[in-house]
């Protein structure tokens, strides 16, 4: 369990992080997991995150409720949701640099990705979703939090500002269930986590309200230069930083 400066550096983290999500639809996890790691050990951070990452999802999801998109949701979860189960039985075999280089590498060019898939020279189609789901779903058992690697797709098929945000959030949970389940399948998932998780989940939902408000105020060019921009400074954080 965090002691108490740990408690307060998450929980402000937390605050941030879900106001960052519920404008962007991704970056909540990003800003979480150094944090988590600093204040309860890289070991545990998985498992709080992926309690914590659940509980926040469902309050992007009631705020987006309305114009989340089904159909998208059904084919990115037949894929996402055995992958997941698979990749996390293997997540801790896998060098933390390689990940990190690789997020980072992706991150960055994502963002002249969804301009190229944007264009009619290549488009995200629906019958794309399941392969895009079982490839973020191995990625999501080792990483955590894959918002920024869905967002090129979503964005190209079409998905803007609460609609995007609530499909990927929907998805997103999905994705935290199967590997909550695996971990508790290998008694990864200790009751402590599962505190400490519920805790930061719940802050969450100030943060989400917060971003809801200020995402209804911005228009499609504003919100799509944000999410670029976002991607760009994590994916150098990713290279710099790869652990």
């Amino acid at each position: 369990m965090p002691d108490p400066i740990g408690w307060a550096v998450l929980i402000v983290g937390a605050l941030v992080g879900s106001l960052v999500g519920g404008v962007a639809g991704f970056g909540t996890g990003i800003i979480m997991l150094p944090l988590v790691a600093w204040a309860i050990g890289i070991r545990s951070a998985v498992p709080v995150l992926t309690v914590a990452m659940l509980v926040g999802n469902l309050s992007r999801i009631w705020w987006s409720r309305g114009e989340v998109d089904r159909t998208v949701v059904v084919r990115f979860t037949l894929g996402a949701v055995p992958a997941t189960a698979l990749g996390t039985a293997f997540f801790a075999g896998v060098p933390a640099e390689w990940l990190g280089r690789f997020a980072g590498v992706f991150l960055i060019s994502s963002v002249p990705l969804r301009r190229l898939l944007a264009t009619d020279f290549v488009r995200m189609r629906l019958r794309y979703f399941p392969a895009l789901g079982a490839f973020i779903g191995l990625l999501s058992a080792m990483v955590v939090t894959t918002g920024p690697l869905n967002t090129p797709f979503f964005l190209s098929y079409g998905l803007r500002r609460s609609a995007f945000v609530g499909t990927e959030a929907v998805c997103s949970m999905a994705m935290h269930l199967a590997r909550g389940a695996t971990l508790a399948r290998y008694a990864l998932l200790t009751r402590e986590a599962v505190v400490v998780g519920l805790v930061l989940g719940g802050t969450m939902f100030a943060g989400a309200w917060a971003g809801r408000r200020l995402l209804e105020r911005m228009s499609d060019r504003v919100f799509l230069g944000i999410i670029e921009a976002m991607l760009v400074v994590m994916g150098l954080h990713s290279l710099l930083f790869p652990r």
